[in-house]
C-alpha cells in the first residue's frame, strides 16, 4: 500500500500555531465569494442527504487554495474535515476509503483534491462510498476535469450534484492579489497584471519576477513562463501537438481547418486532445486556450526559435488575409479580427495587445447596421461625445453614407454602446466638403499629393464613439478595428486610408499601423480632432503587412530592419513644382535632399543612391530636348541657367545671344519638356507599383453612392 496514502494526523482547532496560519491564510485568501457563498448555503442544507459540490479548472486556477478554505469555514461551524489528495492516494478502493476515513457520525465534510484523478474509482466512489456517507455528510470534488457524464446526467443525482467551473480573478481581486505578494514596491503592475490575465499561479509567478528595472516594462522572464507551462500544460504527446498548442496560442481561436491548413496529418485526433483539455474553452468560433497559456506558450516559443516564430506568424498571417477577402462577411470579419490580435501581440494597447478575452470582466458585444429604430441611441451617443455639433455631422453623413455605418450593442442587455462611421470617397463634393470640415482637410491633404484617379477610393473612419463603460470599451474596440480592418482588405482601389481621433490623439497605435499625423487638423467646436493618414499609393498592402510582420516582432522604430520602398505619388501641378525646385537648389545639395521627388517612383525603383538617381535623370531629361532640332536653344537656355549657373538671367540671355523676352520664352518652354519628360517615366514605374485589387466590395458597382433607407430618412428628417 502507498505509505502516502493514510490522512495527516489532524491537530486540534485550538492549536495556537494552526490558527496563526489559518489568520495569515485568510488574510491572504482573495476572491471566490461566489464559490464560499454556495458552499456556505450546502453547509446549511437540511441533514437528509449527501450533497456533492464539484469544482473543476486548469491547474494554477486556485482549486487547492479554495478547499483550503472550505476546510476553514466548516471547521469554524464544528464541522469535522478530512482532507484527501487523489494525486497522492493509490487508486485502489481499500486504499481510498482509509485515506478518507469519514466518521461515521455527525455531519462531516470530505474535501478531495485532484478528484479527476479517481478514474477507474469513480464509478464505485459515487454508487458505493458517497452512499455509505452518513446523511448530513458534505462533499466537495476539485480537479481539472468535471464529473462524468453519467454522472451530470444522472436523475437520481440532480438534486444533490452541483457542478461549479472556476474562473479567474477579476481585476480588482488579480490587483489586491498582486499587491499582497509582493508588498512594497513592484514596477510594471498593469504589465503583470496584463500577463496574468486574472490567473492566480501566473498573478504570484509575476509577483516573485524582479526582472524589470524602475521605469522598465517588464516582461516574463523564461523561468517564469517555463514553471508557469510544466505546471500547466506539461508534457505533450508529440510534436505534432506542439505545433498545434504554438498555432492556437498565436490565434485568439482556433478551428480544425485552420489546423489543417498547417498541420495536415493526424489533424482531427490533435484538434480532439486540444478540446479535451483543461486549459481550453469552446467558443462560437472555434477553440480558445486560456489567455495566459496562450501568452505564455507564444513567449516561449519567440524565445526558444525566433525564426520558426516569425516563420510561423507570417503564414497565418497570410491565411488570414485570404480569409479576409474571400470568405462570407461573418467569417471574414472574424478573420479580421484575427489579423489585428496577431499583428499586436504583446504591444499592450489595450492590456495585451487586441484580445478582449484576455480581460475576465470584458462584456461581449454584437454588429448590427443602422435603422430608423435605433436613432435615438445613436443621437444620444453623439450628443455625449461630440455635443450638438457631433449630432449634425452624424445626421448629414447618415443621409449620405447610411451603409457606412455600424452599430454594437451590448451581447447581454442590446443596449448601444457604440457607433462606428466609416465614409467612402471615391469622387470630391462640393457640399460634404463645405460642410464637413473634417472632410475638407482630408480633401486638401490629398489633393496636395495627388489627385484621385477615377475608381480610386478614400476611406475615412469620421465616427468611433464609445459608450464609457469599463467592461465594453475594449470589445467594442476591437470590433470596430475588425469592420476598418475588412475593409482595408476588400475594398477596390483604395487610395488613402484616414482616422479622426478625439483629443490630442496621443495613443501610439495609429503610428505603430503606420497612419502619419496631418500637420493640421480641422476646427471643430465641440471637440479637438486629430487626423491621421496611410496613403497606399506610398505603402501598398504587401508592404505595409510586411512591415506590421517587423514592428510584431522586432517592435516600433528598431534600426537595422529593411523597410519597404516608400514612394511617394504627387499629382502633375505638385510634380511640376518638384522638378522645378530640383533646378532652382541643383547646386545647393542640403535643400536637395528634401525634394519630394526623391521618394518619387521613377527614382527610388532604380538602384543607387536616389539622389545621384534624381541628378542623372533630370540631366537626361534636359539633354533629351535635342531631340527636337526646334529646340536646341530651349536647351541650352535651361542647362545654362541652372546646371552651369552662377549668373544671372540677364547674363544668360546675353551669353546666348538672345533678347531677354526670346531667352525667356525659350526657357519656359524647355522646362516644360524636362518636365514632361520625367513625369512620362513617373506614370510608367507608378503603374508597375499599383496595388493590386483584392476584389470589389460585393453588391456596389465602382461610383455607386449608397441610398438611404426611407424609413431612417424619415426618422432623421423628424429627428
Amino acid at each position: 500500500m502507498n505509505p502516502h496514502s493514510a490522512p495527516a494526523p489532524r491537530r486540534p482547532a485550538t492549536d495556537a500555531p494552526v490558527r496563526d496560519r489559518e489568520a495569515t491564510f485568510l488574510r491572504g485568501f482573495i476572491g471566490r465569494e461566489n464559490e464560499l457563498a454556495l458552499f456556505r448555503a450546502e453547509l446549511d442544507r437540511p441533514p437528509e442527504t449527501v450533497p456533492v459540490f464539484a469544482l473543476h479548472g486548469p491547474s494554477g486556477i486556485g482549486k487547492t487554495q479554495l478547499l483550503r478554505r472550505f476546510a476553514i469555514e466548516a471547521r469554524r461551524r464544528g464541522r469535522d474535515v478530512v482532507e484527501v489528495d487523489a494525486a497522492r492516494t493509490e487508486l485502489t478502493e481499500d486504499a481510498f476509503a482509509l485515506a478518507a476515513d469519514v466518521p461515521r457520525a455527525g455531519r462531516p465534510v470530505l474535501l478531495v483534491d485532484g478528484s479527476d484523478r479517481l478514474g477507474p474509482l469513480e464509478d464505485w466512489f459515487r454508487d458505493r462510498f458517497l452512499t455509505g456517507l452518513p446523511p448530513g455528510s458534505l462533499v466537495v470534488l476539485a480537479g481539472r476535469e468535471p464529473p462524468a457524464l453519467r454522472w451530470r446526467t444522472d436523475p437520481a443525482w440532480s438534486d444533490t450534484l452541483r457542478v461549479a467551473c472556476l474562473d479567474r480573478l477579476s481585476r480588482a481581486e488579480s490587483g489586491r492579489l498582486l499587491r499582497d505578494a509582493a508588498p512594497g514596491r513592484i514596477t510594471s503592475r498593469s504589465a503583470r497584471l496584463a500577463f496574468a490575465a486574472g490567473h492566480p499561479l501566473a498573478l504570484r509567478l509575476a509577483a516573485g519576477d524582479r526582472g524589470a528595472r524602475p521605469g522598465d516594462d517588464w516582461q516574463p522572464t523564461p523561468e517564469v513562463v517555463a514553471e508557469l507551462l510544466d505546471h500547466v500544460v506539461g508534457p505533450v504527446p508529440s510534436p505534432l501537438h506542439r505545433q498545434a498548442l504554438e498555432i492556437c496560442a498565436h490565434v485568439p481561436e482556433t478551428t480544425e481547418e485552420l489546423l489543417r491548413a498547417f498541420l495536415p496529418e493526424q489533424v482531427h485526433e490533435v484538434f480532439d486532445w486540444l478540446r479535451r483539455s483543461s486549459y481550453t474553452t469552446s467558443g462560437s468560433a472555434g477553440l480558445r486556450l486560456l489567455p495566459v497559456i496562450a501568452e505564455a506558450l507564444d513567449r516561449d516559443l519567440r524565445w526558444r526559435a525566433p525564426d520558426a516564430y516569425l516563420s510561423l506568424h507570417k503564414a497565418l498571417r497570410a491565411h488570414l488575409q485570404t480569409l479576409i477577402r474571400t470568405r462570407p462577411e461573418p467569417v471574414s470579419l472574424r478573420a479580421a479580427r484575427a489579423f489585428n490580435h496577431i499583428q499586436t501581440r504583446g504591444r499592450g494597447f489595450s492590456g495585451r495587445g487586441l484580445d478582449e478575452h484576455a480581460d475576465p470582466g470584458c462584456e461581449a458585444v454584437y454588429e448590427t447596421t443602422c435603422d430608423a429604430e435605433a436613432l435615438p441611441a445613436v443621437r444620444d451617443l453623439a450628443h455625449e461625445q461630440l455635443g450638438a455639433e457631433g449630432v449634425e455631422a452624424v445626421d448629414f453623413w447618415l443621409h449620405r453614407q447610411p451603409r457606412g455605418f455600424r452599430l454594437y450593442r451590448s451581447a447581454r442587455t442590446g443596449e448601444v454602446v457604440g457607433v462606428l462611421g466609416l465614409l467612402t470617397v471615391d469622387r470630391w463634393d462640393a457640399v460634404e466638403t463645405a460642410i464637413d470640415p473634417v472632410v475638407a482637410v482630408v480633401r486638401e491633404h490629398v489633393e496636395s499629393h495627388r489627385e484621385l484617379r477615377p475608381g480610386q477610393r478614400v476611406n475615412l473612419v469620421r465616427f468611433a464613439l464609445l459608450r464609457r463603460r469599463p467592461h465594453g470599451l475594449l470589445s467594442t474596440t476591437t470590433a470596430m478595428l475588425a469592420r476598418v480592418t475588412r475593409e482595408l482588405h476588400v475594398q477596390d482601389r483604395l487610395a488613402w486610408t484616414f482616422h479622426v481621433r478625439g483629443g490630442d490623439g496621443s495613443d501610439c497605435l495609429p503610428e505603430y499601423a503606420d497612419f502619419r499625423r496631418l500637420p493640421s487638423g480641422p476646427q471643430l467646436a465641440a471637440q479637438r480632432v486629430t487626423l491621421f493618414g496611410h496613403d497606399w499609393g506610398t505603402t501598398g498592402m504587401s508592404e505595409w503587412c510586411d512591415l506590421l510582420d517587423d514592428r510584431m516582432f522586432f517592435g516600433l522604430g528598431t534600426p537595422g530592419i529593411t523597410r519597404p520602398l516608400r514612394t511617394t505619388v504627387l499629382s502633375r501641378a505638385a510634380f511640376d513644382q518638384a522638378v522645378h525646385e530640383v533646378l532652382r537648389v541643383w547646386h545647393q545639395r542640403e535643400r536637395l535632399a528634401a525634394n519630394p521627388l526623391l521618394h518619387a517612383a521613377f527614382v527610388v525603383r532604380r538602384s543607387g543612391d536616389p539622389e545621384e538617381n534624381l541628378r542623372r535623370l533630370v540631366v537626361r531629361a534636359i539633354e533629351a530636348i535635342d531631340q527636337d532640332p526646334k529646340a536646341k536653344g530651349q536647351r541650352a537656355a535651361v542647362w545654362a541657367t541652372y546646371v552651369k549657373g552662377g549668373s544671372t538671367q540677364q547674363a544668360v540671355a546675353r551669353e546666348l545671344a538672345l533678347s531677354f523676352s526670346t531667352y525667356r520664352r525659350y526657357l519656359k518652354r524647355g522646362l516644360e519638356r524636362v518636365c514632361w519628360h520625367l513625369w512620362e517615366q513617373e506614370v510608367t514605374y507608378a503603374a508597375q507599383m499599383a496595388v493590386p485589387s483584392f476584389g470589389a466590395v460585393p453588391g456596389r458597382p465602382p461610383g455607386d453612392r449608397d441610398t438611404l433607407n426611407p424609413q431612417l430618412r424619415e426618422a432623421i428628417r423628424e429627428g
